[in-house]
């Protein structure tokens, strides 16, 4: 799991343009296809700079309020682990995003408190931010 100041930023990126739906990700094109790989820092398995095609990225961090859409759109069981319980700030835990889990697996309802909102969300792992991305990408399915 990534430190808990992750943000999805550097992972939404949406190729060819964005997905329609309620949460709306504002973005920056990634261009100059060509552009060389970076070889001052070049090693076996890193190399940095290289664009081979245009693409979007996100222009701000994902936030609780987004995550949260998308918790509720498709984590009523969550099979995936897609929401951490370190994203609930109680107890002392100023740590987390604020977004609180209600009910039991099948009927799991997600929120976040209003003036947390707009704050960016943590506690999300590599493979969950892909998913986020993939649901963007998709058009914001549930289920």
């Amino acid at each position: 799991m990534f430190p808990r100041t992750f943000s999805l930023l550097c992972v939404v990126m949406l190729v060819g343009g964005t997905a329609q739906g309620a949460v709306v990700i504002e973005t920056v094109p990634v261009g100059n296809p060509g552009n060389p790989d970076d070889t001052r820092y070049r090693s076996p398995r890193y190399v940095a700079g290289g664009v081979d095609y245009v693409y979007n990225i996100g222009k701000y961090e994902v936030t609780a309020g987004q995550y949260t859409e998308f918790l509720n759109a498709v984590a009523d069981t969550d099979t995936y682990g897609l929401y951490n319980t370190n994203m609930t700030s109680s107890g002392g835990n100023d740590k987390g995003c604020n977004i609180q889990r209600s009910g039991s697996s099948g009927s799991y309802t997600y929120s976040v408190a209003s003036d947390w909102a707009n704050r960016p969300v943590n506690f999300v792992s590599w493979g969950d931010a892909v998913r986020f991305c993939n649901w963007l990408h998709n058009g914001q399915p549930t289920g």
